[in-house]
């Protein structure tokens, strides 16, 4: 697939927040027609109800899981806890919910580099300098970016943090049940 902003080609996983894909279901359908994975983020993305109990987190999930299969037809197989795999928001029920998920085929992906384009009155240029930066001396990187409204110097900076990446020797591909994944460290939560 072509990168429209630039000349690489490069895949990525799209973590679908579900009232938001609800709302876009000609993306989602984009997304996959392209070739890219979707992965399940949360449908409200409202951490103090999604990680209520176990089962609020199951519900939210399965909101989500539900549209993307609705809609194009995919089964999600990976998901990204929001705000990581452990926050304080989910201390209680993160074991809970790691193996449940996990006891359902599901597998979590966290990040080891971030574009930090979450963080407010950032630009372009602080973008594309934290995704270079947070990635030094790793042989395999999980870049943490967001697509949500607003993001657009998270658009201006992605052309450059692709070309850097391709020429460190990086590819780009899809996030599946395949791929190992990158977690946070539990032992000192």
């Amino acid at each position: 697939i072509s990168c429209r902003h630039c000349s690489a080609t490069c895949i990525a996983t799209f973590f679908i927040i579900g009232k938001e894909g609800d709302k876009e279901k000609d993306l989602l359908k984009r997304i996959a027609d392209e070739g890219h994975a979707l992965g399940i983020h949360t449908y409200t993305h409202v951490y103090d109800s999604i990680y209520d109990s176990v089962e609020a987190f199951l519900e939210d999930f399965h909101m989500t899981y539900q549209l993307i299969y609705d809609t194009v037809g995919v089964r999600p197989s990976v998901f990204r806890f929001p705000g990581g795999s452990v926050n304080t928001y989910n201390a209680r029920y993160y074991e809970e919910i790691i193996a449940e998920m996990t006891r359902r085929g599901f597998t979590y992906y966290d990040w080891n580099a971030s574009s930090g384009d979450a963080v407010p009155k950032t630009n372009a240029q602080l973008i594309y300098n934290s995704a270079v930066q947070s990635s030094e001396g790793k042989n395999r990187i999980i870049l943490l970016m967001h697509d949500s409204v607003g993001k657009y110097h998270t658009v201006a900076a992605l052309p450059g943090i692709i070309e850097y990446y391709k020429a460190k020797g990086f590819r780009f591909g899809r996030i599946t049940n395949d791929v190992t994944p990158v977690a946070f460290n539990y032992r000192n939560y």
